[in-house]
């Protein structure tokens, strides 16, 4: 290998062209490589969803959701089956097992759901199957508003989706607010009686009208002609004019007759508002604007502001509608890639300053220059494998700021050592990359051993961070090219070898006094075995008392710290059965403490959706509403203290339930505390939901705590007498269907031309004084059963064969593998800390008398943590092994390798205490500082020890102290020099943002106090067990 590294010195003209090229196809990847807010997460798992339009939870689930569940539970592979039954729809969850090809198993769902459809009712729409991606997020939120009557309205947004989903890089555009055309034919119960109709006759009559079909061909001539019978209805207008039959007398009865034809659009399901600056709330649109996959969000997200831009001049299609970007992932990069920039030129200004006060500006020019020369080549591999820049990648680049560039300082300080020694630069160079080519290339790879088994991590959190220990292997990799191969090329060109000058006689002068100093502490502890048996017991009792920390509450356990974001949301929840004009008046008395809030830009309402970032997903229904909050980037409060301010003031609004919340970094998942039970009886396990949720609020921490058994809905249930039916010729379906299009309404054919598809809806007048005609609804049981329908013996009231009666309906009912679920979750409050809260509850559980058939279940992110911290322990097992493997290879002694891992677990006393002393909670972040500071640490016990086994082979094997200070003190100045680099380099973490900080600080930490016991503890247990050295 020493070959290989002084070839790069030997050919000199060949080098200067390779590291040009590496830099110009460096650049380039820089501007190329595909960049997405967040990593592409290819989860094992499809969604089954079946929408039975009108119908309870309780008969979604008995006709749908179970159905489907017996016919899939049998499927290869399958490792959990979910559901949720809802008002109207079905949504199934299939996770398939880690190993199963996802491609195949989705396949496999999709032909068993489709075999089961003929058992579905007939009202049910074809069920969809479809992978979960949560890459597939919008890019942009953009939502418009402006005084124009809702057609021109609905038409304008028609036209901006047109003109977005043109753009380079766009997938799709949704938009939310925009309702549909419709003609709705409502039809008079009294014109019915008068002409004799039934309600099927109308709209079979519609139905039938709206037809076209292709015949077949003709021949004439011997030339063939197609023929095609058209009898479709192409324009709303011709709906009334349909002749439904004829009187005796021959005149026909015509759909005007007997009905109100309304053109004009479908039921509102969800409107919006837009706030700026305070301003009163306007109606609005709101497109949520997707990215192809691979492509760059950043370019789709400038394309669409500037094609936003454009379409606001004067006599464009936007001129005079107000415009709010609402959300914008590619600003967010944007941002983060800044962040990056800003620390990473921060740590080469500081790594320089320490390199330029203690041994010169020529040798910190070239040790910094190490920095962007392994980001380079990095970026090459990166986009050459596929890899994307996103959150996590950026974690990763600025997690490999702090150790990539101690490589480099050994060489260079090397390099200057010999030179000060009179050496010529060039043999300097071969003679710093002969003494360290070896323990610098397996530092190299014992840290690349430590990130590699991070691939191993099971589920999402695994898909997630895959790109951690990519990013990390490659800057790593390239920063052992640089180092070796590079720098002491541009060492030998850029340093010099002259008089010192006062600056350097005084950096000289100091590194001796201190070298002198460590001589005399090492040599008295050398001599004295009582010092030796006080340091081991106090790191011994260290160790314990640190491991304590997470155990006892002094260090909290979280999986992701919350960062200071600039949006936040608020949800609102009304009682079941609510109509949307309740929600929207609640939803207004939030709008009125926004905007009281000084720290809010602008606001964004939803009335019958839910939040997509809160715990209903996006459902909409008309007891919800969210509000989407941007805050101001010139705030003086962070986005956790509004929340909790916001909080506060909501609690005045008694009459619905309102919750205030911040998206939380990491991979997506649930809430932080979540907790089910399983059970059979409905009844029974909302009543345990109920008291779980009132156990919850009482202990603190909790906020936003939510059940599953929400308010139950009441039922009005029409049974029929089937014999009285059957003895006057009806048959339960026909009364079902008639039923069905006199409340909930029946599409009979939908009008398709080039503006879209019209559905054209038959609706009985059960409110004869509606004004709108989605108000015929409003009546009450009594106006059902004065429902004439036809019978062999005439017509009668629908009264006669139905008897009411009322009963408890569950808004919703949840499946977990096929048995009943419901689940208490709740989000944190300052302070909060998920794993205490579920500990505390586990043990008062007692308290809310179980009963005999119900199970608890605990999940959230306490069961994220545990599992993520788990597989990541294995991880760091396999990466220890893997460390010691490489560690034999080069020492060949088992002793020698288990002297350096040695420091490792012993750098948790540093991190534990460096958490504790700044309030930062053992995270994610900070055990990805750990494993990066386990290949530091290593590193220095690597240079420490080879020297010393150096100087023994030497010396003909013969271990005295003299040999092992000398070594130690030899390699003093590059360990401090790395140590003291990384620990500066790495500050600027700490004020780059709260999520970056639990890493700065564990590194901070944890390699001050690794560097002491390194030079302490590694020559004491060196010196009394020697054991043997090759003298090869």
């Amino acid at each position: 290998m020493y070959y290989f590294w002084s070839f790069f010195l030997k050919k000199r003209s060949f080098s200067y062209l390779f590291i040009a090229a590496l830099v110009v196809f460096g650049s380039a990847a820089v501007f190329t490589i595909p960049k997405e807010n967040a990593p592409e997460v290819k989860v094992p798992i499809a969604i089954v969803s079946t929408i039975l339009p009108g119908a309870t939870a309780e008969t979604v689930e008995k006709l749908v959701t179970n159905k489907i569940e017996d016919a899939i539970a049998n499927l290869e592979d399958i490792k959990s089956i979910t559901s949720t039954s809802r008002e109207g729809i079905s949504g199934i969850v299939v996770e398939f097992d880690a190993k199963a090809d996802i491609e195949t198993s989705v396949q496999d769902l999709k032909n068993e759901v489709d075999t089961v459809a003929p058992q579905l009712p007939n009202e049910a729409e074809d069920s969809t199957v479809t992978k979960l991606s949560f890459v597939d997020q919008p890019v942009l939120t953009v939502a418009i508003s402006g005084d124009l009557p809702a057609p021109e309205f609905f038409a304008l947004a028609d036209s901006l989706e047109r003109e977005l989903k043109a753009l380079a890089g766009v997938s799709d555009v949704h938009i939310a607010g925009k309702r549909e055309r419709e003609v709705q034919v409502i039809v008079s119960k009294e014109a019915l009686a008068t002409y004799g109709l039934t309600l099927s006759q109308v709209t079979a009559a519609i139905a039938g009208a709206n037809t076209t079909l292709p015949i077949g061909s003709i021949t004439v001539n011997d030339i063939e002609y197609n023929v095609e019978f058209a009898s479709d209805v192409t324009d709303p207008s011709e709906i009334a004019d349909l002749a439904i039959l004829s009187t005796p007398n021959g005149s026909p009865i015509y759909v005007r007759d007997v009905a109100f034809v309304s053109d004009s659009f479908e039921k509102t399901r969800t409107f919006s508002r837009i706030s700026i600056d305070g301003s009163p709330s306007e109606n609005a649109l709101s497109f949520n604007i997707f990215a192809k996959s691979g492509g760059d969000i950043t370019d789709v997200s400038a394309h669409v502001r500037a094609h936003l831009t454009a379409l606001q001049e004067p006599g464009s299609l936007l001129e005079g509608v107000t415009v709010l970007v609402v959300f914008d992932a590619g600003e967010f990069l944007k941002r983060d890639l800044l962040t990056l920039v800003f620390s990473g030129l921060q740590t080469v200004a500081l790594v320089m300053i320490i390199l330029f006060l203690t041994i010169g500006w020529r040798e910190a020019l070239v040790a910094g220059a190490a920095i962007p020369l392994s980001f380079l080549i990095a970026f090459i591999a990166l986009e050459a494998t596929g890899n994307t820049i996103n959150f996590v990648s950026l974690f990763s680049l600025i997690l490999a700021v702090g150790i990539l560039v101690d490589s480099a300082i050994v060489i260079v300080e090397g390099i200057h050592t010999r030179m000060k020694l009179q050496m010529d630069k060039k043999e300097a160079a071969y003679e710093t990359i002969k003494e360290f080519y070896l323990p610098l290339t397996s530092g190299t790879l014992t840290t690349v051993a430590v990130f590699a088994p991070l691939f191993l991590i099971s589920g999402i959190t695994g898909e997630f961070i895959a790109s951690i220990p990519f990013t990390i292997i490659f800057v790593l990799m390239a920063s052992l090219l640089v180092a070796l191969g590079f720098i002491p090329l541009i060492a030998s060109i850029v340093l010099r070898r002259r008089n010192m000058s006062r600056l350097e006689e005084s950096q000289e002068q100091f590194t001796s006094r201190l070298q002198k100093w460590y001589r005399n502490v090492l040599d008295s502890f050398l001599e004295n075995r009582k010092k030796q048996r006080t340091l081991f017991i106090s790191l011994s009792v260290a160790f314990v008392v640190a491991l304590s920390f997470p155990i006892v509450g002094v260090v909290p356990v979280i999986f992701f710290p919350q960062e200071d974001i600039d949006f936040i949301v608020a949800d609102v929840e009304m009682p079941q059965g609510s109509i949307l004009e309740r929600t929207d008046f609640e939803a207004r008395k939030v709008e009125e403490i926004l905007y009281e809030e000084p720290a809010i830009d602008s606001f964004v309402t939803t009335v019958g959706q839910a939040s997509s970032f809160g715990l209903e997903g996006g459902t909409t229904e008309k007891r919800f509403a969210n509000v989407f909050i941007n805050l101001r980037t010139d705030r003086s409060d962070t986005s956790t203290e509004i929340v909790n301010r916001l909080r506060e003031s909501t609690t005045d609004i008694h009459t619905a339930k309102v919750s205030v919340s911040q998206p939380s970094n990491g991979p997506p998942g649930g809430a932080p505390v979540s907790i089910s039970f399983l059970g059979d009886n409905l009844d029974d396990l909302d009543r345990v939901a109920k008291r779980a949720a009132q156990l919850l609020e009482s202990i603190p921490g909790t906020a936003d705590v939510a059940t599953g058994a929400r308010n139950s809905t009441t039922e009005f249930v029409l049974t029929i007498d089937k014999a009285k039916a059957t003895e006057l010729g009806l048959d339960p379906r026909t009364v079902a269907e008639t039923l069905r299009t006199a409340v909930y309404g029946t599409t009979a054919t939908t009008i398709k031309n080039q503006e879209g598809d019209i559905d054209v809806v038959v609706r009985l007048d059960l409110n004869a004084d509606f004004i709108n005609p989605h108000d015929t609804n409003r009546a009450t049981i009594d106006d059902i059963r004065q429902l004439a329908i036809e019978t062999a013996r005439g017509p009668i009231l629908l009264g006669s064969v139905l008897t009411g009666s009322i009963k408890k309906g569950n808004p919703t009912i949840a499946h977990d593998d096929r048995k009943r679920v419901t689940t208490v979750t709740a989000q944190l409050a300052e302070g909060g800390n998920a794993l205490a809260i579920v500990s505390e509850f586990q043990d008062r559980i007692a308290e809310l008398s179980l009963g005999e058939g119900i199970v608890a279940d605990f999940g959230g992110e306490n069961e994220d943590v545990q599992q993520s911290f788990q597989d990541m322990f294995y991880a760091l097992i396999i990466g220890m092994l893997s460390m010691f493997a490489i560690l034999v290879l080069q020492f060949n002694s088992f002793r020698h390798a288990g002297y350096v891992l040695s420091i490792v677990p012993l750098a948790l006393i540093g991190i534990f205490a460096g958490l504790a002393i700044t309030g930062k909670a053992l995270s994610f972040p900070s055990i990805m500082g750990f494993i990066a500071l386990a290949g530091i640490v290593v590193n220095n016990s690597i240079i420490l020890i080879d020297v010393i086994n150096t100087l023994r082979a030497k010396n003909d094997g013969v271990v005295t102290k003299e040999i092992i200070i000398t070594g130690a003190t030899a390699r003093l100045r590059p360990i401090l020099l790395t140590a003291l680099t990384t620990v500066i380099g790495i500050t600027p973490l700490i004020f780059a943002a709260e999520l970056w900080a639990p890493l700065a600080f564990s590194i901070m930490f944890g390699l001050t106090f690794s560097v002491i016991i390194t030079l302490l503890l590694i020559p004491v247990i060196y010196y009394r067990w020697p054991g043997n050295v090759s003298r090869e």
